[in-house]
């Protein structure tokens, strides 16, 4: 069982430690889901999925490794008297370690604003310079920058998202009408039209910038 559990910690370890890269470059959620994005095949719903179910396995199985090791652990802890102390040299390099990353990680010090700050870049990143080409008449080819929804896309208006330069009304407009929805109107809510249309609010956003 030391063996299956030394192992089975092992491959948790860096099934956990694999989803956590991914993760921390990938959009944020109501982009992904947008974007419908996916890396080999997986999108980011199933890499968290992932990630929260390694990390229940490497719980379960550092405890037990814990359990099979306590004797050795204890010692750790041990000084020359063989009385447990918690001023070993050791275990206040630990101790002061992680817990300079904890507070590090929660006050936004440096280093740790800068590699915080270098995922959130990598996360802004899949919205960027998202385009999309019209033609008329199969002449003119003009690149139109695509913003990606807002958050809280279904209380939104369609002037509301034209006020804040994510959507062309008169576009949207046209759309919806062609989708056959009456009474269509510059002050209807992105949820309403996802509701008669029987689709989610972000197809409806795709619709009405595509």
């Amino acid at each position: 069982m030391r063996k299956i559990t030394s192992l089975s910690l092992g491959f948790s370890f860096l099934i956990m430690s694999y989803t956590g890269i991914i993760l921390f470059v990938a959009p944020h959620g109501r982009v992904s889901r947008w974007l419908d994005w996916h890396l080999f095949g997986l999108d980011k719903v199933q890499y968290q999925e992932l990630h929260n179910t390694s990390m229940i396995t490497l719980l379960f199985f550092g405890i037990l490794h814990i359990y099979y090791n306590w004797k050795p652990i204890v010692n750790y802890l041990k000084d020359s008297t063989k009385k447990i102390s918690f001023t070993k040299k050791e275990f206040l390099i630990a101790f002061i370690l992680n817990a300079f990353f904890v507070i590090g990680t929660l006050t936004h010090i440096q280093p740790f604003k800068g590699f915080l700050d270098l995922g959130e870049t990598f996360k802004s990143s899949w919205s960027e310079n998202i385009t999309k080409t019209s033609s008329n008449n199969n002449t003119n080819v003009e690149v139109i920058a695509i913003k990606p929804p807002p958050q809280r896309l279904g209380r939104k208006t369609l002037q509301e998202l034209s006020d804040m330069g994510n959507i062309n009304l008169e576009y949207a407009l046209k759309a919806l009408k062609s989708k056959g929805i009456n009474n269509i109107n510059s002050n209807i809510k992105i949820k309403d039209i996802a509701n008669e249309l029987n689709i989610e609010k972000s197809d409806v956003y795709k619709l009405i910038t595509e």
